[in-house]
């Protein structure tokens, strides 16, 4: 009886302290950035964003018709200024009062925005920017390669020279050179600068200028205000569209938005 009462007393005992004893939180995992855009919720009375979802186009309040503000800074047209956008003097291409505003945040060295530029950007050109319906805007943001503000630097600078585009559809050809180091991808911009005509010397002095990084930290700092930490991503108005998407999805998304306006 006495040998029952201790067998029973030590279980009740060793009960109490599985009980009492505190159970340790989870760890807290920290959260990586990463290079996919965020994903992004319906608008809110915060948010100046609405995402675009896959199938089908979602309705939207269409944006006011565009009046563009020209200064010697450049061009911010009415979607750019909703989205607290800065002005872009040499990355434009189209009539400023287009009734549609494309921004793109790029990264030369990101493949993704090398597919759009390559089997893409050229038909939305033709076909939209061309024919006076959109107005396009790039916005550098180079977070994918290592070399890639390099090169977003280069074509600020071929803008002060009059030649962004240009320079823009040589960095891009370029291909995989923004993933090397410094010093191979400082040669390969020194050589299309040279295939351009443009002077090298006023291009390096362009790139070392404080105020030339100053404006890559501003285009950085836009798009983490609208919530975007991947490329390529776009604002058509007040939509966002992200990934290297087909032209038969922007025509879709072009006629609607058009349509609607």
């Amino acid at each position: 009886m006495h040998q029952r009462w201790l067998v029973l007393s030590i279980l009740i005992w060793l009960i109490g302290c599985t009980v009492a004893a505190p159970v340790p939180p989870p760890p807290t995992i920290p959260r990586l950035p990463t290079v996919t855009p965020e994903p992004l919720l319906k608008v809110t009375p915060t948010s100046r964003i609405i995402r675009l979802a896959e199938n089908p186009i979602p309705t939207f309040t269409p944006t006011p018709r565009p009046t563009a503000v020209l200064s010697t800074a450049g061009v911010i047209t009415a979607a750019m200024a909703q989205l607290g956008l800065s002005a872009e003097p040499y990355a434009v291409l189209g009539d400023p009062n287009a009734p549609i505003t494309i921004v793109e945040f790029t990264d030369f060295g990101c493949s993704f925005c090398r597919r759009h530029h390559q089997f893409t950007f050229r038909q939305l050109v033709d076909e939209f920017v061309e024919r006076g319906q959109v107005f396009y805007v790039v916005k550098q943001f180079p977070v994918t390669s290592p070399q890639g503000e390099l090169a977003a630097l280069a074509a600020i600078c071929a803008g002060e020279q009059g030649t962004y585009w240009a320079m823009h559809n040589a960095l891009f050809a370029a291909g995989d050179v923004w993933d090397s180091d410094a010093s191979t991808a400082h040669r390969q911009i020194m050589t299309i600068a040279a295939d351009l005509g443009l002077d090298r010397a006023e291009l390096q002095a362009c790139i070392e200028r404080p105020s030339t990084q100053d404006v890559i930290a501003r285009h950085v700092s836009e798009a983490h205000a609208l919530h975007i930490f991947g490329t390529p991503v776009f604002f058509v108005n007040n939509q966002l569209l992200s990934g290297a998407q087909p032209i038969e999805r922007w025509r879709e998304l072009l006629q609607f938005i058009a349509e609607a306006e």
